[in-house]
């Protein structure tokens, strides 16, 4: 065999295999997204969140799934000075539920990603009241950070907390009542 025919059959096997790569779909076109009807919108969810006093949420999520296919929500709550959470369980379910119930964008399909910054002096901890609403695990203490906390509601299929969830997009949950109050 020639050198030339060497290489021709050189280009074509690679083109051959750049074309087997880039015809399939692509991860993200596999994860639900943008359901046509159902739940609510990322701003209505903002919108019911702020309905809830003393905290100040930032309500990320619904991206376009990262080179792992996965895709998630980060919801980042501080807690406003002279407020304190009484009903961290409440809180954690609602916030939950209202990532799982929007439509625009992508299903959460690796986790729920919740964030609470608040006076240390509180003693809130984020990772307790999820395992209290039976969203995460208990796992032992974690030491004081300043008054920050964290739960990762994992949200992978088969999970229990995506079984519990149902399917996607959620139903609206309502905003919940007595989830703070003033110090």
């Amino acid at each position: 065999m020639t050198r030339y025919r060497r290489g021709i059959i050189a280009v074509v096997v690679a083109a051959g295999m750049v074309g087997l790569t880039s015809c399939g779909p692509s991860r993200a076109d596999l994860i639900p997204h943008d359901a046509p009807s159902g739940g609510q919108t990322l701003s209505e969810a903002r919108s019911a969140i702020a309905r809830i006093p003393g905290l100040t949420v930032d309500f990320q999520g619904g991206e376009r799934p990262n080179i792992k296919g996965n895709t998630g929500y980060d919801i980042a709550v501080t807690v406003d000075p002279g407020y304190r959470i009484v009903d961290g369980p409440a809180l954690v379910t609602f916030l939950t539920e209202s990532a799982w119930s929007v439509r625009n964008g992508y299903l959460p399909n690796a986790q729920i990603s919740l964030t609470v910054t608040d006076d240390p002096a509180n003693g809130f901890d984020v990772a307790k009241a999820a395992a209290a609403a039976e969203w995460i695990e208990p796992r032992d203490p974690v030491p004081e950070s300043e008054g920050f906390t964290v739960a990762n509601v994992d949200t992978v299929e088969g999970s229990p907390a995506r079984v519990r969830l149902g399917d996607w997009p959620g139903e609206v949950p309502a905003v919940p009542t007595g989830v703070t109050a003033a110090r």
